[in-house]
C-alpha cells in the first residue's frame, strides 16, 4: 500500500505545484486560490510526513511524538481550507472566531497538542495497536482526530457533488469522483473511531478487522487522485494539442520568412535566438507573424514592380496569383535594389486576409497560405523567376 500513499502524496503536491502559477500571477491576492494550494500542499506535506518510517531524527531535533503531531496538524488544517475553497467562503480575520469550521478545527488541534504533552515520551509515537490503545489519552487523541476527519470528509463529499451538478462534463466527472472517494475515506475514519472505542472489535478472529478499513481507505484515497488528476491531464492535453499546433504554424511559416529576413535581416526582433528552438510556440509564432508583416511591408515597392510587370490588380488576386506575385517581388529584390524600399504603409497586395481590419487569427491564416504556396513553388520547380534567387 506504500504505492498508493505516494501517489496520493504525489497527486496533492502536483495539485499545489499546478495552482501556484495562477496564483503567483495574482501575486497571492485571490483568497479562493491561497486556500486551494495551502489545503492541497498541507495535506501533501502531512501525508508524506505520515509515511516516513523512521521519524527519530525529527523527533530528536524537536522532541518525541514531533512528527506525527505535525503531520495530524497538517491534514486537519488542509481538510479546514478545502471545506473553505469548496464552500467558496474564503477565511479572514475578521470572521474568524465566528466560522464554525475553523474554530472546530482549531479546538481539535489544541486538544490533540495537549493530549500529546500529556502523554509520556514512549507512547507518543503511538499506533492503532491494543498495546497503545490501552491508554485513555491515546484513545482521545484518535477520537478527536478522527471525528473531525469524518465531519470534514463528509461535507467537502456533499460539496463537491453539489458543485459537479454544476458545469461541464469533466468537471461533473472529476468533482463525482471526488465525492466518492471523500465518502470512502469518511467510513474508514469512522470505523477507526470503531476500532478505538469499542474492543471486542480488536478481537483476535473478527470478521471486520483495522486492515480491512485501511485498505478500504486507500482505495478511496486512489479514487480521489483519480478525480483530483482528471483536469490536470485534460489541460495538459489541451496544452500539448496547442503547443502542437503553434510548432506545426511555426514551421509553415518558415518559407516566407526565411526567404524574407534572407533580403531583411534586420527584421529579427531577437537575433541571438534565431538559431535556437523556442520554447514557447506561441510567443514565437507571433513573433515571426509581426516579422513577416515588417518584411512585406518592406517588400512593397518590388510588389508594386511585380503587378506592373503582370497586370495584376489588387481585387482580381487569387492566392495562387498572390502566391506568384509574392515569390517574383522576392526575386526582383534580388536582382535590383530599389531606393525606399520601405513602404509607407502595408501592400495593397498582401492586406492582412483582404482586410486591414481583420484580426490576428484570420490574417495568420492568410500568411500560412502564402508561405505553404511559396514552398510549393520551390520544391515543384514550376516558377522560372525564381531560379535565380533559389540557386
Amino acid at each position: 500500500m506504500l504505492h498508493v500513499n505516494l501517489v496520493a502524496v504525489a497527486t496533492l503536491l502536483g495539485g499545489a505545484v499546478w495552482t501556484f502559477p495562477q496564483l503567483f500571477r495574482q501575486r497571492f491576492r485571490a483568497p479562493l486560490q491561497l486556500h486551494l494550494f495551502l489545503s492541497l500542499f498541507l495535506l501533501g506535506m502531512g501525508n508524506l510526513l505520515g509515511q516516513l518510517c523512521d521519524r527519530r531524527p525529527l523527533d530528536d531535533f524537536t522532541f518525541v511524538g514531533f512528527t506525527k503531531l505535525t503531520y495530524n496538524i497538517a491534514i486537519l488544517s488542509g481538510l479546514c481550507l478545502m471545506v473553505c475553497f469548496l464552500r467558496e467562503q474564503p477565511l479572514r480575520r475578521r470572521a474568524l472566531r465566528t466560522r464554525w469550521d475553523a474554530v472546530t478545527c482549531l479546538c481539535c488541534l489544541a486538544a490533540m497538542t495537549l493530549l500529546t504533552a500529556l502523554l509520556p515520551p514512549h507512547l507518543r509515537n503511538h499506533d492503532f495497536t491494543p498495546p497503545f490503545l490501552n491508554d485513555w489519552r491515546v484513545d482521545a487523541f484518535y477520537n478527536i482526530g478522527d471525528a473531525y476527519l469524518v465531519l470534514g470528509y463528509t461535507e467537502c463529499a456533499v460539496l463537491a457533488a453539489r458543485h459537479a451538478r454544476q458545469g461541464r462534463p469533466l468537471r461533473r466527472v472529476s468533482l463525482s469522483a471526488v465525492s466518492v472517494g471523500l465518502i470512502g475515506l469518511s467510513l474508514s475514519c469512522a470505523f477507526r473511531v470503531l476500532w478505538v472505542d469499542c474492543r471486542p472489535c480488536r478481537e483476535f478472529g473478527h470478521h471486520i478487522t483495522y486492515t480491512n478499513a485501511f485498505v478500504v481507505g486507500q482505495m478511496a484515497s486512489t479514487v480521489v487522485c483519480v478525480g483530483l488528476s482528471l483536469p490536470c491531464f485534460a489541460s495538459a492535453a489541451r496544452f500539448l494539442r496547442e503547443r502542437a499546433v503553434h510548432r506545426a504554424q511555426f514551421r509553415e511559416l518558415g518559407e516566407l520568412w526565411q526567404r524574407l529576413v534572407g533580403y531583411y535581416p534586420e527584421l529579427v526582433l531577437h537575433p541571438g535566438r534565431r538559431w535556437l528552438p523556442p520554447l514557447d510556440y506561441t510567443s514565437a509564432v507571433y513573433r515571426r507573424y509581426v516579422e513577416c508583416r515588417d518584411g512585406l511591408i518592406r517588400l512593397s515597392p518590388y510588389l508594386q514592380r511585380a503587378a506592373d510587370e503582370t497586370g495584376a490588380t489588387p481585387d482580381a488576386l487569387t492566392d495562387p496569383d498572390l502566391v506568384r506575385l509574392v515569390d517574383r517581388a522576392l526575386c526582383l529584390r534580388g536582382e535590383v535594389d530599389l531606393p525606399g524600399t520601405a513602404a509607407p504603409g502595408p501592400s495593397v497586395f498582401v492586406a492582412p486576409a483582404d482586410s486591414h481590419d481583420a484580426d490576428y487569427e484570420s490574417d495568420l491564416i492568410s500568411l500560412l497560405k502564402l508561405s505553404r504556396g511559396l514552398r510549393s513553388l520551390r520544391s515543384d520547380s514550376r516558377s522560372e523567376s525564381c531560379a535565380p534567387c533559389l540557386s
